[in-house]
Formats: structure tokens, sequence, C-alpha cells
């Protein structure tokens, strides 16, 4: 890269510096990354795919999250203190990521606060019980943060680990008036409104569900939220709003429906989620990812008029 293109950089922040690079030199290794382009919209055609590639990958993934053993609870307080130790079972772990011959999969938690969010993949094979063993959410247009809230303030992490701002909420361990106990959430942030839209839910007032499966934690997230109405107005006790990304049938008459309630503009993309996946870290097949305008090609589902552009080269996406 010559001098004229390191200016265009210097404006950016360093994660916005990384992703702009990895989008560009495309880098990553990981399978249907969601910073490369679409495998079925890629011009070239660089990239042959194996018919039931995505497929076996997400049986194996299912497989792996039985297996492995992860004090998720002793993760948690890592988190909260800041201070990380040794994993006794790191050599069980690896035997069994040999046996089962999947090593895209990361079974052990990540040391300090990068790689912390499971991310997506682009949605290349639709599985067959999309419609009954997945949900949908409709991810509006912000930046992926790992929300942690413990000892009377909350800390916000971008995908990359760097600490973003500290502030109060009314999240259990959120504020000196609610400093009792911790919460660990998976968030987009909408710096339009200061707002955070919460994704997933890992652990709430010291309870971790990491090894629950979508279906629960969704519920778990969906009853605490509404049980905290506090987190919906901006007050001194909660300096952002938290809110809650609705999850849908995937099904066409869900997804249109919950479309139809979003402004065109607002709208990311759509992560698609397998009900019986864990809380995993990094890029997994168990949950998914597409533009609103590739629903029409991918699922079979003409999308909204106000979302139909070009799809030939997707923009790259936040979550």
């Amino acid at each position: 890269m010559n001098v004229i293109g390191l200016k265009t950089y210097n404006h950016l922040s360093m994660d916005e510096l990384v992703e702009n690079l990895s989008s560009s030199f495309q880098v990553t290794k990981e399978p249907n990354s969601i910073y490369a382009k679409h495998p079925r919209f890629d011009l070239y055609k660089h990239r042959t795919l194996r018919e039931g590639d995505q497929t076996v990958r997400r049986e194996n993934f299912l497989k792996l999250q039985k297996k492995r053993r992860c004090d998720f609870l002793d993760h948690v307080r890592c988190l909260v203190v800041g201070e990380w130790k040794e994993d006794d079972d790191a050599q069980d772990v690896d035997e069994i990521e040999e046996q089962m011959d999947v090593v895209e999969v990361k079974v052990r938690p990540p040391k300090r606060y990068k790689n912390q969010l499971m991310l997506s993949e682009w949605l290349v094979e639709v599985p067959d019980d999309f419609e009954d063993k997945w949900l949908m959410v409709v991810c509006p247009v912000g930046k992926r943060n790992l929300v942690v809230a413990a000892k009377g303030r909350t800390r916000c992490y971008s995908k990359s680990g760097y600490c973003i701002d500290t502030f109060a909420s009314a999240l259990p361990g959120g504020s000196y008036n609610n400093n009792s106990g911790y919460t660990v959430l998976d968030c987009i942030y909408r710096e339009l409104d200061k707002t955070f839209f919460v994704l997933d839910i890992m652990c709430w007032n010291s309870h971790s569900v990491y090894e629950s499966d979508t279906e629960f934690r969704f519920f778990w997230l969906q009853s605490k939220l509404m049980e905290t109405p506090e987190l919906s107005e901006k007050t001194e006790n909660n300096f952002h709003k938290i809110l809650r990304l609705q999850n849908h049938s995937c099904k066409k008459e869900g997804i249109l429906s919950a479309l139809e309630n979003w402004d065109a503009k607002a709208v990311d993309g759509l992560l698609f989620y397998n009900k019986n996946t864990h809380y995993t870290f990094g890029a997994t097949p168990l949950v998914t990812w597409l533009k609103v305008p590739m629903i029409g090609d991918i699922l079979n589902i003409p999308p909204p008029g106000a979302f139909v552009e070009n799809t030939t080269e997707p923009k790259m996406n936040e979550s």
C-alpha cells in the first residue's frame, strides 16, 4: 500500500483500521467469513464450495459443544476482575478437537477481552430444519460490543478487546446504586441515539448461561430485561438505553413481518441462530448472516421493496 493509501486511514480508529484491512485483503481463513464476499455473490468464483460443507460443520459444532469442558462461571469472574488463569483442561480440549477434526471450533474461552463474542458466517447452505430449528434477529446498524457490568460500573469492549467506555447502568452490578452481582451481554451499540441493543446474554446477576441453548438464553434475556424497565430510559444511573432485540420465526411470514417494523436504512442485516447452540467464541456455522436484499436469492423470500438494492457486492457488516 502506498503513502496516499495509508493517509486515507488516518482518521480511523484501530478497530476500524483492522476491519477495513481485513475486508480489503480478505486475510481471514475462516470458512464463509462475513468479512469476505458471500461465495454465491463472488464475481470471480475463486473459492469452490463442497456441497454439504457448512452442513457438516454445523453437525460437528453441535457434537463438540457436548464434549467441551469449561468452567464458565470462573471465566465470567475473570472478565469481571480482569485476572486470568491458565486453562488446566487445555490438553483434554486439544485432544477433543483433534478427534473431532474440527480445527475451526474455539472450545476454550479466550483470555482477556478479545474474541469473546459469538460471530456469524454467511448463510450459504440453508438447513433442512431452518423453519423449525432456527430463530432470526433483525440487527440494526451499529458496533458490536461486549458489555460487562460489575463492581458498580459498566464497561463496553470492542470485538478486538479494547475498552471503549465506562459508565453507569441499571444492569446488575452496573452502577454504585446497584453494585451486587455481575452481568455479561452481547450487544450492538448505535451511536445515533446512544442505545445498546442486546443480541444475546451470557451472564445475568452472577448466573452464567453460556452452556444453555439459544431458546433458553433468549427467553432468559427477555424475562430479565422486562423485569428491569429502567434499562429502557436514560438516567443518571443508566447512561445509555439498553433494549432487547426481538427474535422471530424463520418462516417466510415471520421474517417479512419482523422487517415491517424497521426502517430499511437502520437495518444492517439478519442473524439466524440454531436453537440448540450454546454461546461459543468466534465464528460458528450455527449462527449465520444475510443482508436483507439477499434473502430473495438464498431463502427464496422476496425482500420488501425498501430493502431492495444491488447485492452483487454486499457491504461488510458489524455482526
